[in-house]
């Protein structure tokens, strides 16, 4: 039979004894071995101290963790090619005057009484419009006009098109035709009729170069002052928001434009705000400028049962009465803020491409070029147009006529990647479940000196524990049992 230590106060059962002394938990040992109270109490104090520090750090992590906090990764990745951009160009100027046919006047004030823009944001207008509904037709089509009277790129505007320095190795017919609010805009490198482009070499004259004449003799706009070009980078996939995002190019410069490319990965709810399942029925791919302008093409086809020309879809086209009306006034209300509840709710892409641009630009044309380029411009087809005199050719007048002609209607456009890499904004999780586990770990070995073994450890202790009382509640009533058989017998 084991004979309690006279020295020890307090001794425990073996259980005790025996979890104290094989535990991996060091300092239940040095309280449980400890022979003078005093240095039992410091153990004791020192135990209690990190079990709360360690329960505070612990639940700190798992309040973070909770939170759904995401971090923004940053990296350059650098590659051999890049898919290069698609270039969407609109004229400031609408229609063209040679275009118009008689009575097509009214229809440009019409037209120019709708403050249209990227995101339809019609304000109100002091003209009482009614007056030009009368000029119009109710089956006039906004598209037809458009496409007929409006900015054409053939080869009497783009005079010249490069790509990747090689002459002649592009054309109008590599643009492709898209509406918006500036009406006929053409895009290069659309990916809708043709494979997309790659860049294989940065830096100036190894992407897009393109000579344009604005035509200034064409303008009829008189709501706007501008004379230029809006162009706009962008990825295939974005719809072009030209008056919103364009660059503006006036007349008479070389402009050159260095783009870099940068690529977003965002995280969905809980840890993002991105929605992969979203999806548009008028575009092919989910992207935030898409989603709105279909927003709001639905609520125009909802309240006025048409659509508006610069809104893509099949539905039946609004008359100039609905556009200049119902259309009018529903987009007024939406951008306001009247209709409640707001339904252009649109989250961010979790995949989505964005460009910026450097412009710089340099006058043109220098005194020594100009007749190089003067058969380029109308010039060519006009001999009295130089300056031929009774026979004559007076040189001096020539060279000053097309250098005033150029510096009035050319934009020479020089597109191209500034390098050969692109930054990646990747979002993660600020603080991952395997993460998580770690810290919790790192909290329990350096303030308790524990582990997850530990913890299997205390659980096995406390099992056992339990295990013996119900085993002593179980045998109580026996016992109770065989006193009092006991007593009867004795009695």
């Amino acid at each position: 039979m084991t004979t309690p230590d006279p020295e020890d106060p307090s001794p425990r059962p073996s259980l005790e004894r025996e979890f104290a002394e094989s535990t991996s938990l060091h300092g239940i040992a040095r309280v449980f071995h400890a022979s003078k109270l005093l240095v039992k109490t410091v153990w004791i104090v020192i135990m209690l101290t990190c079990l709360c520090v360690c329960v505070w750090q612990i639940s700190d992590r798992f309040y973070r963790f909770l939170q759904y906090k995401a971090n923004t990764q940053i990296s350059v990745e650098y590659v051999g090619d890049l898919p290069f951009p698609a270039i969407t160009i609109c004229n400031f100027n609408r229609y063209r005057q040679d275009a118009l046919a008689p009575g097509d006047e009214a229809v440009l004030r019409h037209i120019w009484s709708i403050n249209d823009h990227d995101y339809d944001s019609y304000g109100e207008s002091d003209v009482n419009n009614d007056m030009f509904q009368d000029d119009l037709s109710s089956d006039f089509n906004y598209t037809e006009f458009t496409l007929r009277a409006g900015f054409l790129l053939d080869n009497k505007t783009l005079l010249r098109c490069q790509w990747r320095g090689k002459d002649n190795s592009c054309s109008a017919a590599n643009f492709s035709h898209v509406f918006t609010s500036y009406g006929n805009c053409w895009t290069f490198n659309s990916g809708r009729t043709g494979p997309i482009l790659t860049e294989t070499n940065p830096g100036s004259g190894n992407g897009l170069k393109m000579y344009i004449d604005i035509q200034q003799s064409q303008y009829t706009e008189t709501k706007n002052d501008e004379a230029g070009l809006k162009v706009l980078v962008h990825d295939q996939s974005t719809p072009p928001m030209v008056e919103s995002s364009g660059l503006a190019l006036s007349p008479g410069v070389h402009a050159f434009m260095a783009v870099k490319r940068h690529q977003y990965l965002n995280l969905e709810p809980p840890y993002g705000k991105c929605d992969s399942s979203r999806k548009l029925k008028r575009f092919d791919s989910y992207t935030f400028d898409g989603c709105n302008i279909e927003c709001r093409a639905d609520v125009v086809l909802e309240k006025c049962h048409c659509r508006l020309v610069q809104h893509p879809g099949n539905e039946v086209e609004c008359t100039p009465k609905e556009a200049n009306g119902c259309a009018k006034k529903t987009i007024a209300d939406l951008m306001s803020g009247d209709i409640d509840p707001y339904p252009c709710n649109c989250p961010v892409p979790c995949n989505f491409t964005s460009f910026t641009t450097t412009l710089s630009t340099a006058f043109i044309p220098n005194a020594k070029i100009i007749p190089l380029l003067a058969s380029l411009t109308s010039y060519a087809d006009d001999p009295a147009s130089w300056g031929e005199e009774d026979g004559n050719l007076n040189v001096s007048e020539t060279v000053f006529k097309v250098g005033e002609y150029i510096r009035k209607n050319w934009i020479s456009l020089d597109i191209f990647y500034e390098d050969l890499n692109y930054e990646k904004f990747e979002q993660t999780e600020a603080i991952t479940t395997s993460a998580l586990i770690s810290d919790i770990g790192g909290q329990l070995g350096l303030f308790m000196g524990a582990s997850f073994i530990t913890l299997a450890e205390i659980f096995s202790y406390l099992g056992r524990k339990m295990n013996i009382w119900i085993h002593r509640q179980h045998r109580r009533p026996q016992d109770e049992c065989k006193l009092s058989t006991s007593v009867t017998t004795s009695t």
